[in-house]
């Protein structure tokens, strides 16, 4: 009997993931297409004002006044007079659009993630490779990741404003973090759980380098240290995979097996 229901188990599993994979694939190809259509109706991101001002009055000055969630665009007169640069019936359809890409972006890594950690501390055979190949695997990782998550999406987070970093971030990690579980099981350590470390290392490196590389663009005394963040970024995903080498191994459970029942 036990035998008999692990297919069926194992089936269940592989239809939730991919249900979560199409849940945050469909969300985020939607949000980024509407955030593109945005940006391609909208203001110039470089000067709004400008656009404004060729718009609506080319006698007069304006200022901009842009919000990402609802899209919209306000463009204030210098007497005082506003006009909106989106019509009603975009700002209310991206919205819409954009709210629905969000919601099936989060519901899917949220199903993923439910389903993907489930089973992760089944006790792992030793892996077949060693720490300096797990160190160069994460290092190889770190590069891919900075340049996809660190440098394009703080590029859409400029251009294309927060969600579209959202929707590109997302499908991103996670799939990092499914190949970082791989290589964690390929080289990392003897222990249970290399879907944990793996996604540690993923979403660890990638918030820690975004947030290093964010203070240079924020804190003057920084500015010209931006070549060395970005390198700084890449080795943290080594560092942490390196520390969870020299973490100690669980101790092993005392506690009797139950045998079998025929």
């Amino acid at each position: 009997m036990q035998f008999a229901s692990r297919p069926l188990a194992i089936m269940s599993r592989m239809k939730a993931l991919a249900g979560g994979w199409a849940l945050t694939g469909t969300g985020a190809l939607l949000g980024l297409g509407t955030t593109l259509t945005l940006w391609a109706i909208g203001p110039s991101k470089f000067d709004p004002a400008r656009s404004c001002h060729y718009r609506f009055d080319e006698s007069r000055t304006f200022t901009a006044v842009e919000r990402s969630f609802p899209p919209r665009v306000t463009c204030v007169r210098d007497d005082g007079q506003t006009f909106e640069y989106l019509s009603s019936t975009t700002t209310l359809t991206s919205t819409v659009l954009l709210a629905v890409s969000a919601a099936l972006v989060l519901a899917g890594a949220a199903l993923l993630a439910a389903t993907w950690l489930r089973r992760d501390a089944v006790p792992a055979p030793p892996p077949s490779g060693s720490r300096a190949v797990h160190l160069w695997l994460a290092l190889l990782l770190g590069l891919a990741l900075t340049f996809v998550v660190t440098g394009l999406g703080l590029a859409l987070y400029l251009f294309l404003g927060p969600l579209a970093a959202l929707f590109l971030a997302t499908p991103a990690l996670l799939g990092a973090a499914a190949l970082a579980a791989a290589l964690d099981r390929h080289a990392g350590p003897p222990r249970p759980g290399p879907r944990r470390r793996g996604t540690t290392v993923a979403l660890g490196g990638a918030l820690l380098g975004t947030a290093l590389v964010l203070a240079t663009f924020t804190i003057d005394a920084l500015a010209g240290w931006t070549p060395l963040t970005f390198l700084l970024a890449v080795l943290l995903y080594p560092a942490i995979a390196a520390a969870q080498h020299f973490l100690p191994s669980p101790a092993p459970s005392t506690q009797p097996t139950q045998p079998a029942r025929p």
